[in-house]
């Protein structure tokens, strides 16, 4: 059985036992399991901390309420991040006339370490490398902040989180035609993006 078999197996258990017998403890072994993906799912789409942990609560809220509602025609994360996608959404709307701040995807606040602490403790990096590191991160977060929300969430979940076109689809709720769709669209905005801004820093060098 491969492992994704062995994981809706496993929450499937956990879901029936919170469903049919009420066992709180249940939802806490989901929480536990999922509580990360969500954060950082909640991160990258958002860029803020504060936001991230919004939606982290906003997810599980839902999940407490609804869970009795989940049939397993998709996969619990899938489930748990399309709950997530929304409330994003909803988060960036609120906030859209306030400034963004821009920190580096791997800094998610998970294990510590972020992506430019990493970078220094390379053997042989030198400041100017670190310092040039820094400054594509940069450019390159600005870049993928800067596409609508419904094409970036198709980038974080297939690029960043790593889930399969199908995964993909369910937590978005679209097909998987228009998952590949929206992600090849959601790569030429930000490479467009990341160009015009390099490009832009180039000039006012000059």
């Amino acid at each position: 059985m491969r492992s994704s078999d062995d994981t809706r197996l496993a929450d499937g258990k956990l879901v029936a036992r919170f469903r049919e017998q009420g066992d709180r403890s249940a939802f806490q072994e989901i929480l536990e399991k999922y509580e990360n993906s969500v954060y950082r799912f909640g991160f990258r789409m958002c860029g803020q901390r504060e936001d991230a942990e919004d939606v982290l609560q906003d997810t599980f809220v839902s999940a407490f309420r609804y869970l009795k509602d989940f049939r397993g025609e998709a996969s619990l994360l899938s489930w748990l991040l399309r709950i997530a996608s929304s409330a994003c959404i909803k988060k960036r709307r609120l906030r859209k006339n306030q400034p963004r701040q821009f920190l580096e995807f791997e800094d998610s606040g998970e294990t510590g370490e972020s992506g430019s602490s990493r970078a220094g403790a390379g053997g042989g990096a030198t400041p100017h490398d670190n310092v040039a590191g820094a400054e594509v991160q940069d450019l390159l977060h600005r870049a993928v902040a800067s596409i609508p929300a419904h094409y970036r969430a198709v980038l974080v979940l297939r690029e960043m989180e790593g889930l399969s076109g199908r995964e993909t689809a369910d937590a978005l709720g679209i097909s998987e035609g228009a998952v590949k769709v929206r992600l090849h669209r959601a790569r030429t905005m930000v490479f467009k993006a990341f160009e015009g801004m390099n490009h832009g820093q180039k000039e006012e060098r000059a």
